[in-house]
């Protein structure tokens, strides 16, 4: 069955890719080997946080979702297909304002002119975030940082007193853009083809390449750019996502804002209805519809302080915890098979990576961010005011901080070299 639906998929896409082919044999063949093609990270994280060990599939090879539900593993890939996987190239659009585009290559590759000869107009900045918006890089290089989902956080600012259109299914606060944002540039003219066919990975010292001795010392060296460069970044934690089966619309009359096109028009249709409409949700890869509803929803969001990781290229990076969750199922008689289960074999299903937030700006944050940042100075201490919790171990691509490079930190060295600095000004 699955090698049947891996063959079907692929001749879909060759089916409209064909022409494109034919002009562009090389290149099809390496997006089909692309991330974006395959999502095979997004998938294989999710799986993994769920309790799937040595998960490796792709969009093309991810099993259909089961019916008999026991477990978080059971349960994964109908979250994948029906609340996750709305992005695809073989996906048209999710219900989204902002979200509408092509299919295949022509989901980046439009406006696309043809007459006598193939012209591609640029791929715009639009295109990107038609994927790539809310918690995932791209917005946030527009400076947006999106809003809880209560109904309160809603703002009518407009004139008439109404609240201003959402776009990509949820309101957004307006903090700094990145530099390059503000000086013009477009996705592209830093991830060019090689990049997005993971043929080459983008890195700024492909345009910075006479750095200032001053401002990069050698006890930084291993920072990457990003890191003290950016302005802010996007911390969203423990997702608690809760599948139910039984049409209980009511209680969500508050929370129908979720990041989701479809829900939002669902539950606000469902809620004002008379008549009782059963829960259904399309599958974002077959586009057929099953019954369940997910819902989903943040502990907090924060742009404020983050947490340093060593990535396995060898840089201190930000980690964000990205893939954090509290997997809830009920089914259609009311019984909870999976109540709040965020740990599986006493590990949290949770997984942080290493990245590069895109709110880059000339002037690097303060010393202090992180030399007297409490959740990098003190990892392992729990009962935190805020965020309460305690630096992660699973951390994909990378690994925590050593306790060498977290007494290098607070060491006086670090002290007198700040000192001096200071005093310089």
């Amino acid at each position: 069955m699955l090698k049947t639906i891996t063959i079907l998929l692929s001749a879909i896409f060759t089916l409209f890719a064909n022409d494109c082919a034919s002009c562009h044999p090389k290149e099809t063949k390496n997006c089909k080997k692309s991330l974006h093609y395959t999502l095979k990270n997004t998938i294989n994280i999710t799986r993994v946080a769920w309790g799937i060990k040595d998960s490796n599939v792709t969009i093309q090879t991810l099993p259909l979702s089961k019916t008999d539900i026991k477990n978080t593993k059971d349960l994964v890939d109908d979250f994948l297909r029906r609340k996750c996987l709305k992005c695809h190239l073989g996906s048209r659009a999710s219900g989204e304002k902002g979200m509408k585009r092509g299919k295949d290559c022509l989901a980046c590759h439009t406006p696309h002119q043809k007459n006598d000869k193939c012209q591609r107009g640029k791929i715009s900045i639009n295109r990107c975030l038609s994927c790539h918006n809310k918690e995932f890089v791209g917005g946030d290089y527009l400076g947006l940082f999106p809003k809880d989902y209560d109904k309160s956080y809603r703002a009518p600012l407009t004139k008439d007193g109404r609240y201003p259109p959402k776009k990509y299914g949820i309101d957004f606060h307006h903090l700094r853009s990145d530099i390059h944002f503000k000086l013009g540039m477009s996705c592209i003219d830093c991830h060019k083809k090689d990049d997005m066919q993971g043929i080459k990975k983008v890195s700024c010292t492909d345009c910075h390449k006479n750095l200032s001795t001053k401002n990069h010392n050698s006890y930084h060296k291993k920072l990457a750019c990003s890191t003290c460069h950016s302005s802010w970044n996007n911390n969203s934690y423990e997702l608690s996502v809760f599948r139910d089966d039984m049409g209980d619309y009511k209680k969500w009359k508050n929370l129908t804002l979720q990041e989701d096109g479809y829900l939002t028009n669902f539950l606000n249709r469902a809620i004002k209805s008379k008549r009782k409409i059963p829960p259904k949700m399309p599958d974002w890869i077959t586009h057929k519809f099953k019954n369940g509803l997910w819902y989903s929803g943040y502990r907090y969001k924060r742009w404020e302080h983050f947490n340093l990781v060593n990535s396995k290229d060898g840089r201190i990076m930000i980690a964000r915890p990205l893939f954090q969750y509290r997997i809830s199922y009920r089914d259609k008689n009311g019984k909870m098979i999976l109540d709040d289960v965020n740990q599986i074999d006493g590990k949290k299903t949770e997984v942080w990576l290493p990245y590069s937030p895109h709110t880059i700006d000339k002037k690097t944050k303060s010393c202090e961010s992180c030399h007297n940042n409490p959740l990098i100075i003190n990892p392992e201490k729990t009962g935190y005011e805020v965020l309460d919790m305690q630096l992660p171990n699973n951390i994909v691509g990378g690994s925590k901080l050593t306790q060498k490079q977290i007494e290098k930190m607070t060491s006086k060295r670090y002290k007198k070299i700040r000192a001096k600095m200071l005093f310089n000004k």
